[in-house]
């Protein structure tokens, strides 16, 4: 197959990431859930949730992030699981710190 120079992770001109990692507290796994209104991720993105603690953890569950986040094809992570290596086309998106609206439109499917 010809090289067309194009990353495997560009559809439609968009950036679309092969990973996503989401980490951060109740607050924040519940801002994403909503953001993603129960749309899945585009097909052949892997997606995780690693709650900040176990307190957050917690408190996701009792507020309905992780039901959400699951629901929308997320695998459930322990807190304590440690930061994945990332490869290109992965991202971590810690909150607060990054841009929502743009990393839910690029897993969105």
């Amino acid at each position: 197959m010809p090289d067309t120079g194009k990353q495997d992770t560009q559809r439609d001109r968009k950036p679309v990431p092969d990973q996503v990692t989401l980490r951060g507290d109740a607050k924040a796994l519940k801002e994403v859930a909503e953001a993603l209104a129960g749309k899945p991720l585009h097909a052949g993105v892997r997606g995780y949730v690693i709650p900040a603690d176990a307190d957050a953890y917690t408190e996701a569950i009792d507020n309905g992030a992780i039901a959400a986040l699951h629901q929308s094809g997320f695998t459930i992570c322990d807190p304590a699981t440690p930061k994945p290596a990332l490869a290109q086309g992965e991202f971590e998106l810690a909150i607060p710190g990054a841009n929502l609206t743009e990393v839910v439109e690029a897993i969105r499917g």
